[in-house]
């Protein structure tokens, strides 16, 4: 499923390849933040990093 997405995503002009590199920074520190106070790592964190971080594979 989060490939389908990604897909979908790197396909939308609408949405820009800054932005995207913007969310994986502030979702890759919320998980670092996590595993600082030794808490669990969000999971909406990780899965949409993941998410993001394969659109812009697969624009590249």
């Amino acid at each position: 499923m989060p490939r389908r997405i990604a897909t979908q995503l790197a396909s939308d002009e609408a949405v820009g390849s800054e932005e995207l590199e913007a969310a994986i920074i502030y979702l890759s520190e919320k998980i670092k933040d996590a595993a600082k106070r030794d808490e669990p790592v969000p999971f909406l964190a990780y899965r949409n990093r993941l998410i993001f971080q394969t659109t812009l594979a697969l624009r590249r």
